[in-house]
């Protein structure tokens, strides 16, 4: 079945291609005006780096993982985010810790690697949402760019150092590993 198409008959004003520009110039005029006019807080045109839109309640941006007062992970290992998450981002690794006198045979769980990949994130909430030690969240940050793909994998100390200048907390960073000698008298 064919469509039936209408051939539309120029004028003489519309074939000089003189008139429809005019009337696009002068939308374009129109609208610079406007903007000119009115004043710089109603703006529709936002100047980026130096003034930046409110962002509204509910919006989900950058993760971060929550610290106890010690400064250790909140994550308990659970791996309940990474079940939730739709786009299956997070990567978690668990260990045990803790002296087994104190905790009188319970073994506690944190995670050796947590590891979240940006590039496949669709910042959904689920993982924050899932959490039972709230211990995942999703900030208000939406300034994410990077110069390598590599950038874009956060691990456990990238996500829990995300804010730490904005909320004047001190940096927390990998524990060095000791380095045992096979060579050992013996």
């Amino acid at each position: 079945m064919g469509v039936v198409v209408k051939k539309v008959d120029l004028t003489w004003l519309d074939r000089t291609y003189l008139w429809p520009i005019a009337k696009g110039m002068f939308i374009t005029l129109k609208h610079f005006l406007k903007q000119t006019l009115t004043p710089t807080q109603k703006r529709l045109t936002v100047q980026y780096p130096d003034m930046k839109r409110p962002v509204l309640d509910g919006y989900r941006g950058l993760h971060e993982l929550k610290r106890n007062e010690d400064n250790s992970v909140k994550c308990v290992a659970c791996f309940m985010c990474a079940e939730a998450c739709p786009a299956r981002c997070i990567t978690i690794e668990a260990e045990e810790f803790g002296d087994l006198n104190m905790l009188q045979g319970l073994a506690e769980k944190r995670p050796a690697s947590f590891q979240i990949d940006m590039l496949r994130c669709i910042f959904c909430g689920m993982c924050q949402e899932a959490c039972p030690k709230d211990a995942i969240w999703l900030r208000k940050n939406y300034e994410l760019s990077c110069q390598s793909r590599a950038e874009m994998q956060l691990d456990k100390f990238n996500l829990m150092n995300t804010y730490t200048e904005k909320d004047g907390s001190e940096r927390v960073v990998p524990e060095p590993v000791l380095k045992t000698s096979n060579n050992q008298p013996g």
